[in-house]
């Protein structure tokens, strides 16, 4: 199968949310400025790429061919393609960004048709699907062809499967934050919150200032989920810290009422009066041009902020309790699998043990400019150590969807689908939980 390296094209989104928003866009992503290192996601002063040990390149050759589900990530890929490339000079790595929903349903058609890529990009066991392809004999095992020791030993249930691994986490921390625009909040003279009342007070304030607070997609079942889980770790920080060992299930009662306290958001209008017309790019576009005043989105998401807007003041915080307790929810990034039924297994499986070295690692963690999630590697930008800059650590709870749903049974699909109608009102949010609790252990 022939296929051709593409180019990120970030096309013009527009947007309505009480105003209109011009389009905009850039051809290429570009990595944050690296200037400022971490003191916090490292455990030495020295920078750690000096200490990194690969082995020497062999002979390989050959084409392999990459799908990624981000542009977000192109830059980071380049990075470890350049790296694997000065060990394996003679072998060819292409790749393909297939960006957004549609990801999933093309590779499902590659599986379908036989022509699946080398190497591409799952979610993990944050999803079924993962566990899927390797109940369908699609993914190779690669307990016994990865060395996983410089991983942290936390990510490895990312990509283990019945004991068996299917594919390698990054260790960059895929965690949620608030971003505020720092120039708005000293022009109007307001400070980031201590508490979960100040931030609500905080919400009102810029509304009543003539403001939309919040850029927000609740049509989207990814920024719903990244709104969701700083909440539930702000609004309810026990409930949310029982969700590791599923001391508590998923659809008790505090996880209802932070999905009441988003939609009650939506009818006070904090996320501008035409909120069910925004995508979740639009967004983002809507708070890097500065048409809102704050976003809760991914720790990825602050490359794609500054790409936009290189002059914005961009600030990030962890959403507090009403103790003050700042509690950062998330997981490690998921990375690649590999096609079992490659016709390029040694250069495939050449390239999947570089991604688990050191060397690959620091290379998509510092070109993210994500928090790192390990005392090896060190994040270079100041917006990764605000975000990280918190009290304690949560499981996701979409993870606990995935992880303890009925055998056979998928509770992240009915989020998935459900979320969205909550806000424009064609399912409940206690028809949903219901749907969810049926499917649950």
């Amino acid at each position: 199968m022939k296929l051709r390296k593409l180019v990120a094209v970030i096309c013009c989104f527009s947007l309505v949310v009480g105003m209109l928003v011009g389009c905009g866009g850039s051809s290429d992503n570009q990595v944050a400025d690296s200037s400022a290192s971490s003191e916090d996601n490292t455990s030495s002063e020295d920078d750690t790429s000096s200490e990194v040990e690969v082995s020497e390149g062999s002979a390989l050759n050959g084409t392999i061919t990459i799908w990624e589900h981000n542009y977000n990530s192109e830059e980071p890929l380049k990075e470890v393609i350049a790296g694997f490339n000065e060990l394996h000079p003679d072998v060819n790595v292409e790749y393909e960004i297939k960006e957004g929903d549609t990801y999933h349903s093309l590779l499902a058609t590659a599986v379908q048709s036989g022509e699946v890529p080398d190497i591409f990009w799952t979610n993990g066991t944050s999803t079924s699907r993962m566990a899927d392809m390797a109940n369908n004999d699609v993914l190779m095992d690669l307990t016994d062809v990865v060395d996983f020791s410089e991983l942290e030993q936390a990510s490895l249930s990312l990509g283990e499967i019945d004991g068996a691994m299917y594919s390698v986490p990054w260790m960059c921390f895929d965690t949620r934050a608030a971003y505020y625009n720092k120039d708005i909040f000293e022009k109007e003279g307001w400070e980031k919150p201590t508490t979960f009342s100040e931030f609500e007070e905080l919400l009102e304030k810029q509304k009543d200032a003539g403001y939309i607070p919040l850029s927000f997609s609740p049509i989207d079942t990814w920024a719903i989920l990244f709104m969701y889980e700083p909440l539930m770790a702000a609004m309810a920080p026990e409930y949310t810290a029982g969700l590791a060992d599923y001391s508590v299930k998923a659809t008790d009662q505090p996880a209802i009422d932070v999905l009441e306290k988003m939609l009650d958001w939506f009818h006070k209008g904090y996320y501008g009066e035409n909120a069910l017309g925004v995508s979740y790019d639009a967004q983002t576009l809507a708070f890097a041009t500065g048409k809102t005043v704050m976003t809760i989105a991914g720790s990825w998401e602050n490359t794609t902020i500054i790409d936009n807007n290189p002059e914005m003041n961009l600030g990030a915080f962890q959403i507090p309790a009403e103790n003050g307790q700042r509690g950062m929810i998330g997981t490690f990034a998921n990375g690649f699998s590999v096609y079992k039924h490659t016709e390029n297994v040694e250069a495939a499986q050449a390239f999947i043990q570089y991604c688990a070295t050191l060397e690959a690692q620091q290379a998509w963690v510092q070109a993210t400019g994500a928090p790192s999630g390990s005392s090896k590697i060190k994040a270079l930008t100041e917006i990764a150590n605000e975000i990280s800059d918190s009290d304690t650590t949560y499981t996701s709870w979409q993870s606990v969807l995935a992880n303890y749903a009925k055998e056979g049974e998928s509770a992240t699909t009915i989020w998935e689908e459900d979320s969205p109608k909550v806000f424009s009102e064609e399912v409940t949010i206690e028809q949903m939980m219901n749907d969810i609790a049926a499917v649950m252990q």
